[in-house]
């Protein structure tokens, strides 16, 4: 298990027992870490002299994706069919959930609503549930910084994406 991730024992007498990590042979998506680095670039070609906030308080939603680029071509010895080849990426996540005022990550991110260029710059680190680790220089962008019905929980999301190739370290030996 990830260090930081060990289980805790609940305090009421509904959650006896330890937090569960899995359910079956599926490990539960609550250990992912989301940290976003709330100096902007200050460090960015060190990870860990960056000032870093946990995204988690009001998060319920880590989606990633690799926003690739592809060339499609068809070829007569294809018989109709084409292929398709990825020659780029854009990786991304996309982060979303509910706007907890006072939190650290949150508040920097909403702060940088109206922002453009180099501002909307900063480190970015997702440890997933087995431990395995990207990371790198993103770029906030399409910020929610509040918003909903009326009665509802005030909405929060943005997307991170990548500036190039993010650094990428696999889960230590003993989760493999």
């Amino acid at each position: 298990m990830p260090e930081g991730n060990t289980p805790t024992t609940g305090t009421s007498p509904l959650t006896q027992g330890a937090t569960p990590t899995h359910i079956g042979k599926f490990l539960l998506n609550w250990q992912n870490k989301i940290e976003i680095a709330t100096d902007g670039l200050a460090h960015a070609d060190s990870i860990e002299q960056a000032t870093w906030a946990r995204l988690a308080a009001g998060i319920n939603n880590l989606t990633p994706a690799g926003n690739d680029t592809t060339v499609n071509d068809e070829y007569y010895d294809g018989e109709g069919f084409g292929t398709s080849d990825v020659t780029s990426k854009r990786y991304q996540f996309t982060v979303a959930g509910h706007r907890v005022y006072g939190d650290k990550a949150q508040d920097y991110i909403a702060s940088k609503m109206l922002e453009i260029g180099d501002n909307l710059k900063t480190l970015m680190r997702v440890t997933f549930a087995d431990g395995s680790q990207v990371y790198g220089v993103v770029t906030l962008t399409n910020i929610v910084p509040a918003g909903g019905q009326p009665g509802a929980k005030q909405t929060f999301s943005f997307v991170a994406v990548f500036n190039g190739k993010p650094k990428f370290a696999p889960a230590p030996a003993s989760h493999s």
